[in-house]
């Protein structure tokens, strides 16, 4: 110290220096910050890695933001107009605007329903935001040129807008806390000095160390990406302005003691050091090892606090260099024009409360307890993260959210979205029917309002995509192909019957009649042609002609009822063989129909077993299966082309019945005619060769017919060859259909089974739909191997229900996955909630580990500096006590009283941190005091103790206290709430545990062991007493 004192100037001059350096080079850590934005999460943490995931779906680089316009009495038309001119203005400045994926309900009729809310009054349009290095405020004033037009009220939002709005509520807050802290400062130095000098020396000590700390802070933060937040300015000057005050009280106060014994100055600053130096230095190690411990946190929002590290070192070297230059240049002129030289007078109130505690240990003990369990018991940490509404409707991103909640529900405005990554492509149908699986699991959680995905971009099911609606469908085409293969059958019957009773076996006999027929015509043609030739000569036996012609007319007269018979035969054979040729046709390409259906039954039934893998072991499902199979076979012989030979062979069969019928119409003729001729030449033999040679031309006619009429009926007796093997296999086909009817029964009673099961099956085509692909490139990404889910929260995205709501989703994602084709994709929720809730997890870990360091940690320092066990012991558990009754405190307030859903997210992490780290200052400040009365009973020595320093943490505390005080009207309520656990944890501190709790615990150990030993005595006496009776 001695070396210190005489190299005061040079130190000085180093300070100086360094702080104007420092100074005049500290980048701008708010801009800093305002770039970088404040990250909550770490880069493993579930919503970052989904965030990474989703931005191979969403190629549009930057940030979600919005334009929220507002017109309270409705957005009308021509507003809406004027609206949409405005949004031309932005969407002609995107490159300049860096913005892209612009959406609004003007240019996008498609997405009036999200955009547009239904009272008419609030329209969102969303865009992402590249600040390519830009200011908001820049950005804002873009914007602001472009739609000073607008007719209605806007405002801009979005993550950026409200970063910047927090930074700026932030930065102001704290800016207007440092300008009251040191006023307070000012005002209590130098209502406990008496001092003008010595509040401006304080003071400014402080300022060589608090812009020395920040100025290296800054060249980390600017150079080595250490971690900021807004906190982290504010951490800063409160906590070196506060310690650093209370230990320039400290040594300031134990160096005026010193004067006040006669000792020379350097003499005095020596034993200050020597005594209050020490005390300082195991102080600042303590405050050190807690603050330092937030770099084992996972948040780099409590990773940034490590600040406090540079600045209590740096503190500690002010300490011990600076400090000492103005104690040896001013001397008594510090506590100028106070004349007072004597230090704090003993404080009356610990040493009446200490006295107590250590008379009556036990009570004092006892109702100490009894006053911080229910703080212990009934704590409870609820944590709120909403940054929307600590800023309120002050600002315009806030604002803007705000009618967003009011006029589209809370979770519109920032939905989450669960996002899947396969190695795999995933549009087919088996994915499909997964992502559409997980997308009803997610809809049905409590606290989800609406789900949207690639199977339902709008939000609702596509009906025609699921088996239940297809089996509709199906069912009903099954029971009409039934009621078709009935009537098939029915039909088939009929033709086998009239197929059987045909009797087709006389065919031949008809062709061989027809020839015998064919040759006598010839012979009587030829005997005509004589007799003709005779009556031409002048014959001389006209009797004898006259009975050939009677015998001929007879046998014509036979003929002709003949062929009557026969044509009648022929036309009930014609009729009969097109009805049955009706019915085959019919059976035919019935047939064929039920084949198809089979086919298709076969295809969806193996699609309903792929897309819904639980059914596969179901026994009316393989029913169903083995049925359709079975069915498939017995018909796979009925093809197009074995229908095409019969209908080849029918249509020969039908020619050969009319070459027939026409051939017999023309015997008829001719018969007749041959009738009429031998009447004329019965009549007059003169007239009769004219009369035979009518008839002998007719009978050539008839000849030729029937040559004809035998080849046609050699066609009917092939064609008909091949029908009687038809009519032979339609008793086969008729059982055939029997069992295809039974078949398709029991398999349209299971389907209808399926009515009500609502499994996903996409078709083929379906993909390959121009809207179809519109949903995937919204929902997937280009290779299809990335998809997400929009999920709508129904609560506040920032409260307690909606990250409950969060935890459900990855749950119900991860089990939907498992065991299916993407089982092996990974999955992950990213958005606002998402992002909140890994902060909550994060901060909760932090919190409990945190807890755990710095306790054992200062546990630690503190046996170092005792060098006892017990009274170490005693005061890490005052601490911990101050620490949860300050909670309990801020929860009644927070919670109870002003009904809020919880208390600022990193308030109980920094209310722990620094009720510990600087509580356990005042307990050093205490024990260090006791040590130097080893001479005297503990109990004693305490009392003293307590008397001597308490004026000293009294006025710490209210220094420290009024520091954090500050924080109350800087408009935001993290710090208002954070001022007040502080606060009420140094009063516990300071009014009750460490003046009665910490003295009552010393002397207890002595009165459980004189009570124990008195009821000895006792036990004792009472046995003498027994042993003399």
């Amino acid at each position: 110290m001695r070396k210190i004192l005489k190299g005061r100037w040079i130190i000085f001059s180093v300070w100086l220096i360094a702080t104007i350096v420092l100074t005049a080079i500290q980048p701008d850590v708010n801009a800093i910050l305002r770039e970088r934005g404040q990250q909550g999460t770490s880069s493993k943490s579930p919503s970052v890695v989904a965030d990474k995931m989703l931005k191979k779906i969403d190629a549009g680089k930057g940030t979600n933001n919005l334009i929220v316009f507002y017109d309270k009495n409705k957005i009308s038309k021509a507003e809406m107009e004027k609206i949409g001119d405005c949004l031309d203005k932005i969407r002609e400045s995107k490159s300049e605007l860096g913005i892209s994926n612009v959406i609004d309900p003007i240019h996008t009729p498609e997405a009036k329903s999200s955009l547009l809310s239904k009272d008419g009054t609030t329209l969102m349009v969303s865009f992402k935001l590249d600040k390519k290095g830009k200011e908001i405020d820049d950005i804002q004033k873009q914007f602001d040129a472009r739609l000073k037009h607008s007719p209605v009220d806007y405002y801009l939002s979005g993550e950026d807008f409200i970063n910047n709005d927090y930074l700026k509520a932030s930065q102001a807050g704290v800016e207007r806390s440092a300008a009251l802290t040191v006023i307070f400062i000012l005002v209590v130095l130098v209502i406990v000095f008496r001092s003008v000098v010595t509040p401006l020396v304080s003071l400014a000590a402080v300022a060589f160390s608090y812009l020395c700390s920040m100025g290296i802070a800054a060249q980390l933060i600017d150079k080595a990406g250490f971690p900021v937040t807004s906190l982290t300015q504010m951490l800063l000057v409160l906590i070196l302005f506060g310690i650093g005050t209370d230990y320039n009280i400290l040594l300031f106060n134990r160096f005026r003691e010193e004067l006040s014994h006669g000792h020379p100055i350097d003499e005095a600053i020596v034993r200050t050091y020597r005594t209050a130096g020490k005390t300082i230095a195991y102080s600042i190690v303590t405050v050190f090892i807690a603050f330092l411990a937030l770099i084992f946190s996972e948040s780099p929002i409590y990773r940034s606090g490590v600040v406090v590290v540079i600045g209590v070192t740096i503190l500690l070297l002010e300490i011990l260099t600076l400090t000492p230059f103005i104690m040896k240049v001013l001397g008594t002129k510090l506590f100028w024009p106070s004349k007072n030289a004597s230090g704090h007078k003993p404080n009356r109130y610990w040493g009446k409360a200490s006295f107590i505690a250590v008379k009556h240990p036990i009570i004092t003990v006892t109702l100490i307890l009894l006053i911080i369990a229910p703080a212990l018991i009934f704590h409870q940490e609820k944590l709120n993260f909403d940054t929307v509404g600590e800023l309120g409707n002050k600002y315009p991103s806030s604002k803007a959210i705000n009618l967003v909640a009011e006029h589209f529900g809370k979770g519109q405005s920032m939905p989450a979205e669960v996002v899947i990554e396969n190695g795999k492509a995933m549009d087919n149908n088996a994915s499909m029917a997964v992502i559409d699986n997980i997308t009803q699991r997610l809809k049905k959680i409590d606290g989800v309002g609406k789900v949207s995905s690639v199977t339902r971009p709008e939000g609702k099911k596509m009906e025609d995509f699921y088996i239940d609606k297809q089996m509709i469908t199906v069912t009903d085409g099954l029971s009409q192909t039934q009621d078709g293969v009935d009537q098939i059958n029915a039909g088939l019957k009929t033709a086998q019957e009239k197929l059987g009773s045909a009797d087709f076996s006389k065919v031949n006999d008809m062709v061989d009649g027809t020839a015998k027929l064919e040759n006598g015509m010839a012979a009587l043609t030829t005997g005509l042609e004589k007799i003709q030739n005779g009556i031409g000569n002048g014959s001389d036996q006209p009797e004898t002609l006259a009975n050939g012609i009677a015998t001929i007319e007879k046998n014509l007269s036979q003929m002709s009822s003949g062929v009557s018979t026969l044509s009648a035969n022929y036309g009930k054979m014609q009729a009969g063989y097109a009805e049955m040729g009706k019915n085959y046709q019919q059976a035919a390409q019935a047939l064929l129909g039920v084949k198809s259906a089979i086919a298709q039954m076969q295809t969806l039934v193996t699609a309903l077993g792929q897309s819904t893998p639980s059914v596969q072991s179901d026994r009316n499902y393989l029913a169903l299966k083995q049925m359709t199979n079975q069915l498939s076979s017995s018909l796979k012989q009925i093809t197009p082309e074995g229908i095409n030979t019969l209908n080849s062979n029918y249509d020969k069969t039908t020619a050969g019945f009319k070459t027939a019928n026409d051939n017999l119409s023309k015997m008829a003729g001719g018969l007749s005619q041959m009738a009429d001729g031998l009447k004329k030449t019965e009549s007059g033999l003169g007239q009769a060769s004219d009369g035979i040679g009518k008839i002998v031309t007719n009978m050539n006619d008839v000849t030729k017919g029937l040559g004809q009429m035998k080849s046609g009926q050699q066609q009917l007796a092939s064609g008909l060859s091949g029908f009687k093997q038809f009519g032979d296999k339609l008793s086969d086909v008729n059982r055939g259909l029997k069992q295809i009817s039974d078949g398709l029964g029991k398999t349209n009673d299971y389907l209808a089974q399926l009515k009500t099961e609502k499994t996903f099956h996409i078709p083929k085509e379906a993909l390959a739909d121009k809207d179809f692909k519109k949903a995937m490139d919204t929902y997937m990404s280009d290779d299809r191997k990335v998809t997400k889910l929009t999920v709508v929260l129904s609560n506040d995205p920032y409260s307690n229900q909606s990250l409950d709501t969060i935890d459900k989703i990855n749950k119900t994602v991860v089990t939907g996955l498992k065991g299916t084709v993407l089982s092996k994709a990974d999955s992950g929720t990213a958005g606002t909630s998402a992002t909140t809730n890994d902060m909550n997890h994060i901060l909760s870990r932090d919190l409990a580990k945190s807890t755990v360091i710095v306790t054992i940690s200062v546990l630690l320092v503190l046996l170092l500096v005792i060098r006892s066990f017990w009274p170490p012991v005693f005061i890490t558990a005052s601490l911990v006590g101050a620490y949860y009754t300050a909670m309990f405190v801020i929860n009644s307030i927070f919670l109870g009283m002003l009904g809020y859903e919880g208390i600022s997210s990193f308030v109980p992490f920094f209310s722990f941190i620094i009720i510990v780290s600087l509580g356990v200052d005042y307990s050093i400040f205490l024990m260090m005091r006791y040590k130097e009365y080893p001479q005297l009973d503990p109990r004693e020595a305490i009392i003293l103790a307590s008397r001597h320093t308490g004026g000293v943490i009294i006025s710490a505390v209210v220094i420290l206290g009024g520091t954090f005080a500050t924080l109350m009207p800087s408009g935001m309520l993290l710090l208002a709430e954070l001022a007040i656990a502080v606060i009420t944890g140094l009063v516990v501190l300071c009014f009750i545990l460490l003046p009665f709790f910490l003295p009552g615990m010393i002397a207890l150990p002595e009165a459980l062991e004189k009570i124990f030993s008195d009821k000895k005595k006792e036990n004792l006496e009472l046995e003498k007493e027994s042993s003399k009776r």
